[in-house]
């Protein structure tokens, strides 16, 4: 006789596997990722993983019916949509901030945060959703830069913002180049996870 049932085993199995699964991208990104350059810039696998994570598993929260928002208040209609991102991204990315944090100066807040923004722009139900997570990508990417500027600046480092452009541009770019070999087999266990729920 089993303690927990199947969907709690199930359950625990792909947080397992996730946890695995951000391991393995930090480890490919410290041992292969900063060793190819472009531009004196390497690809950042962690953020690319976060915001493709956060596009691919979105927001659990149903959509609001025309009737709902009819009735309801504008602040209702707000917070509802500040609430509607990505849990599951949110966690990646908080996984991601405290590896980070260990070789960085700040814990990155931009990582969970993002991870969180990604929840909203939700590409489960898209058919070329392959092709449209590369500028969804590049552009969350652009912000996390920015963020992460702006944090780093807030804790005394100069010339922050004058590098920003220069590191920003390449490193979305290769994020948007990483985006659709992330999102095709997230996609897929998604997909394989909704079905083993039925």
């Amino acid at each position: 006789m089993y303690l927990v049932s199947n969907r709690t085993r199930r359950r625990l199995s792909e947080v397992v596997v996730a946890i695995f699964v951000v391991y393995l991208a930090w480890i490919i990104q410290l041992a292969l990722l900063s060793q190819f350059r472009f531009v004196d810039i390497c690809a950042n696998l962690p953020m690319a993983m976060t915001i493709v994570w956060g596009l691919t598993f979105g927001s659990r929260m149903e959509k609001a019916t025309n009737d709902e928002l009819r009735v309801s208040s504008l602040s209702a209609v707000f917070i509802r949509q500040l609430l509607s991102g990505s849990p599951s991204g949110l966690l990646i990315g908080a996984f991601f901030a405290a590896l980070a944090a260990s070789v960085m100066p700040v814990y990155p807040v931009c990582y969970p945060l993002i991870g969180w923004i990604a929840g909203y722009f939700s590409l489960r139900n898209f058919n070329q959703a392959a092709f449209l997570c590369i500028p969804l990508t590049v552009l969350l990417n652009f912000l996390a830069e920015m963020i992460m500027a702006l944090q780093l600046n807030l804790a005394g480092r100069p010339d922050v913002f004058s590098h920003l452009v220069q590191i920003s541009f390449p490193e979305a770019f290769l994020s948007g180049i990483i985006a659709p070999v992330l999102f095709i087999p997230m996609r897929g266990w998604f997909q394989y996870s909704l079905y083993l729920d039925r």
